[in-house]
């Protein structure tokens, strides 16, 4: 479903290691980005292939479905997929604060399909899809580099990490959970799970949606799929 499924190595590098530029810093001041095509990103940071193409797969679907809801038109199909394929790039950096190494790498290696103006939505979104999201936490954003970046930048962030969150949490069990139903109503949606992990990834997908639920009036609901003899 995504135009980048090649072979990818394993290789990483540890150039930002030592002093690489803070997300905290403001935006656009303080450095010159350096973007890379895809491939260069996979290889050098070892993003975990089968992960990222799975999430990809889960949020072209999710932006499909839920398209009545989120308002985005087809022009950022391309940003929530490439969003979706880069988004633990900090794993191999720094597993534990994953989202803060994958923010700063994207902030200086913006990827190279997407226009300049695109590059600090997937920075950011890389930093917002793994921890729990809050009123608070929405707040604090603005005590970081996200709060210099141009508030439609900044709305625009927000729905796409809202989506990355889900199609990454329907893939938190690695065993290849995908959407089934979906039953939607006048501002809802009800999604089941089906595979062997569905249980574990529904769950996991009720959690994530806090960012979604924060951001519209649309309840989402999400179930492993039940079996009827």
């Amino acid at each position: 479903m995504n135009s980048y499924n090649k072979p990818s190595g394993n290789g990483r590098s540890d150039e930002e290691s030592g002093g690489r530029i803070s997300g905290d810093e403001k935006y656009g001041e303080t450095f010159v980005p350096d973007p890379l095509p895809l491939e260069t990103l996979f290889h050098r940071y070892g993003i975990e292939r089968s992960h990222a193409d799975n999430v990809a797969r889960n949020v072209l679907e999710l932006f499909e479905i839920l398209a009545p809801a989120h308002g985005l038109g087809p022009e950022f199909q391309q940003l929530v997929e490439i969003a979706a394929l880069v988004h633990d790039v900090g794993v191999a950096t720094d597993l534990e604060n994953h989202h803060k190494a994958g923010r700063d790498i994207l902030l200086l290696h913006p990827p190279s399909e997407l226009p300049e103006r695109l590059w600090p939505v997937v920075a950011w979104t890389a930093f917002l899809h793994k921890k729990n999201i809050g009123e608070k936490k929405l707040r604090k954003l603005n005590e970081k580099g996200f709060g210099n970046m141009p508030e439609d930048l900044q709305a625009l962030t927000l729905k796409v990490a809202a989506l990355v969150r889900l199609a990454d949490a329907l893939d938190y069990s690695r065993m290849e959970s995908r959407l089934g139903k979906v039953t939607s109503g006048k501002k809802s949606f009800r999604f089941e799970i089906e595979g062997e992990g569905a249980a574990i990834d529904a769950e996991r997908m009720d959690k994530k949606g806090d960012l979604w639920h924060l951001l519209y009036d649309t309840e989402l609901e999400f179930r492993p799929q039940s079996h009827k003899s």
